[in-house]
């Protein structure tokens, strides 16, 4: 046997510029070579060495340090033994009010309801000389004419695609957004019937949107459009003849619109069609039987286009001590045929309503000669009627169309510069000044040369789209020479 020896090692470096040593280095274990130089490097090898040696003992010791986790044991399941789950959900008792919890709702339901009454709308028409008591606030309105009604592009149920919004398809859920944002921005005269609807009557919406209306958000004026029973419509439909409708059936029928409308005790505005009275005698005694009854606060009539006619029924009601609030009909820029008839119910002090007050569109300046379709831009023409023109029917518009598109750009360049003027004067105690649109469509031009003639237009809105095109209208009117460049052009096109 040999004993172990200990080992020497030498190592002989030769450089040129050093002299030769040899260097013994004892060792009873095998070791690290490490060549030794003169130069400065020699302490920063021994600090790196150093190191590595230091991060290897501390690898050495976690590993020493981690104690394997103990086995779980097995456990045999006996299937045949099975305890019983309990599955049914704990009950939530109801937390017994405390009277301090009781004293803080009072607060709070007695600061809504203040805030109820006293919420802020934007009335840029506030000081606009009224024909009567009756006052619509920002002289514009809208109708429920296609609330509910297939055939105008209402959709019961389901989701719709990017696709069909744009072509003007809308669901129940577009109509309750857009009639909050109306009411919140200063729009609150809704127009309804009970004829108004398909797969769901306009009642039937419009009673949802009551019901769910925002706290914040003003109530809404309900102006109802007498429609007579079924049998006197199919009537007047097919022989075109005078309906005779009797007192008790205009306040029955207003009473069951009441009722479907979600039990209200009254409404602001009933109107009553000539059509369904043989004379203006019996027409006077069906409206004072309404105002009578309490379930509306005024009466109005629809469709009467001769001033003798307006004039009789102004002084049938007046010798009852009662007056007539408005007459609703057709007008618009491409429309003109009635414009006479606002001069006469301002005459009487009778509010004129323009129904259709875009002409199913042709007063939009959406579809024109070069784009008949709209483009895509339909549904900003406020109008579901579904009509499709022709290049041969619109192009005797062109002359009105191209005005629409220079008054729309001309106004836009005023509101910009007198924008902060009209802020400062209509801006409320309650929040900042309202937000003016300076994007000013065709569509917004039309409806506010109706409002510039002195009418009430009432547009459809079936969509915030739509809803937002509306108020776009609000904040800025049509001075005199662009209403004169807008008839110009109408005369032009000879409408």
């Amino acid at each position: 046997m040999f004993r172990p020896i200990t080992i020497g090692v030498f190592l002989l470096l030769l450089a040129p510029s050093h002299r030769a040593f040899v260097m013994w280095a004892p060792s009873t274990r095998p070791t690290t070579v490490r060549f030794s130089s003169s130069t400065p490097n020699d302490d920063d090898d021994d600090e790196v060495s150093k190191l590595i040696g230091k991060r290897n003992q501390i690898k050495r010791q976690r590993k020493q340090e981690e104690t394997p986790l103990p086995e779980e044991p097995t456990v045999d399941l006996d299937l045949s033994n099975l305890p019983a789950f309990k599955t049914e959900r704990p009950v939530r008792n109801k937390k017994t009010p405390t009277k301090e919890d009781t004293d803080d709702k009072k607060e709070k339901d007695k600061d809504v309801s203040k805030q109820k009454y006293e919420t802020p709308i934007v009335d840029y028409m506030a000081d606009y000389e009224d024909e009567n008591d009756f006052h619509i606030p920002n002289r514009l309105g809208i109708t429920t004419i296609a609330w509910g009604d297939p055939k105008r592009n209402f959709v019961a149920n389901g989701k719709l695609t990017k696709r069909a919004i744009k072509s003007g398809l809308f669901v129940p859920g577009d109509i309750q957004l857009a009639y909050n944002e109306l009411l919140a921005s200063g729009i609150t005269f809704v127009e309804t019937s009970a004829s108004y609807g398909g797969t769901m009557s306009a009642h039937d919406i419009l009673k949802r949107c009551l019901a769910e209306r925002p706290e914040s958000v003003p109530e809404c004026q309900i102006a109802e459009t007498y429609s007579g029973n079924t049998l006197q419509t199919i009537l007047a439909t097919l022989s075109m003849n005078t309906v005779v409708t009797t007192e008790k059936a205009m306040v029955n029928s207003l009473e069951k619109s009441l009722t479907k409308l979600g039990d209200l005790p009254t409404i602001e505005l009933l109107q009553v069609p000539y059509s369904w009275y043989s004379s203006t005698s019996a027409l006077s005694k069906g409206l004072i039987s309404v105002l009578e009854s309490g379930q509306a606060n005024a009466v109005g009539v629809v469709g009467v286009t001769k001033g003798h006619k307006i004039r009789k029924l102004c002084n049938q009601l007046a010798a009852a001590d009662y007056s007539l609030t408005s007459n609703a009909f057709e007008f618009s820029l491409t429309n003109r045929k009635n414009e006479a008839l606002i001069d006469i119910c301002k005459e009487f002090n009778v509010i004129p309503l323009i129904t259709n007050p875009l002409d199913h569109g042709l007063a939009s300046g959406i579809f024109t000669a070069m784009n008949p379709t709209g483009g895509g831009r339909g549904v900003l023409s406020l109008s579901s009627s579904n009509k499709k023109y022709t290049f041969k029917e619109l192009e005797k518009y062109q002359a009105v169309h191209s005005v629409l598109e220079t008054v729309a750009e001309r106004v836009r360049t005023r509101v910009i510069r007198n924008m902060r003027d009209t802020q400062e004067r209509f801006k409320s105690k309650y929040g900042p000044p309202p937000q003016i649109n300076t994007d000013i469509t065709t569509t917004q031009v039309a409806l506010n040369y109706v409002i510039a003639k002195g009418g009430v237009p009432l547009p459809e809105v079936n969509s915030p789209t739509q809803a937002k095109e509306v108020l776009g209208c609000l904040g800025w009117t049509l001075d005199t020479e662009e209403v004169n460049m807008l008839e110009s052009a109408a005369a032009l096109s000879k409408l």
